[in-house]
């Protein structure tokens, strides 16, 4: 039974890929390139300089990935910081986890402090037990450490935590992690690799408030 709930940040709690995706396309425009939506979405739940690699090979090594990223950047923080869109059920399973035993954590590949102001902005700052951000690891998503060291803050075993994912990195961090993970697909839908690391595949936060209902009902 899970003792513990450990969710990522953007794509699963907060609806921001969308706005991630407009800036970025924005800003690539803004200077001259093209950012093909396959090239955008291989950028979800990876940590900017891997994604950097990639514009590189994509725009040619003489590219501007610095202004890139503060054009990109500038953009995507005007449009959060109008109000923090919010995947449908968020607020539903994090109000009805404060009802539970369970300790909550929070585990993103975003830095801080933008991430805690996402949260506070959001209405969720004071909803965790644990905030693990890309300040507090020397080795991002895909690797477990981001999810081992929440499960550390927790004072949890792993393998008795849950994790709440949207991404491909994010499910290979929480299942090399040793959790199992509930993959909540937002703008990549679940391949073959997908379904076999994630312990359930499921369409929306309201189907994992029932499966973690269902499991503290067998407790």
């Amino acid at each position: 039974m899970p003792e513990a709930i450990i969710f990522d940040m953007d794509g699963t709690l907060l609806d921001t890929e969308a706005l991630y995706r407009r800036s970025q396309r924005e800003a690539a425009a803004t200077l001259g390139h093209d950012l093909p939506e396959d090239v955008h979405r291989s950028f979800v739940g990876v940590h900017r300089e891997v994604n950097d690699q990639t514009l590189r090979r994509l725009w040619g090594e003489h590219a501007d990935i610095d202004a890139f990223n503060a054009e990109a950047e500038g953009l995507f923080n005007a449009l959060w910081r109008e109000g923090v869109p919010l995947r449908p059920g968020a607020v539903q399973l994090l109000e009805m986890l404060q009802g539970t035993d369970l300790p909550v954590g929070l585990c993103t590949s975003t830095r801080s402090p933008i991430a805690q102001e996402k949260l506070r902005l959001a209405g969720f700052i004071d909803l965790f037990d644990s905030i693990v951000t890309l300040n507090d690891v020397a080795n991002p998503k895909p690797h477990p450490q981001p999810y081992l060291i929440s499960a550390r803050n927790l004072g949890v075993d792993p393998a008795r935590c849950v994790a709440v994912e949207d991404s491909h990195n994010g499910l290979r961090s929480g299942a090399a992690a040793g959790m199992r993970v509930l993959f909540v697909p937002d703008l990549i839908e679940a391949d073959e690799e997908a379904h076999a690391l994630a312990h359930a595949v499921l369409p929306d936060l309201d189907r994992v408030g029932d499966w973690i209902a269902a499991a503290l009902a067998r407790r």
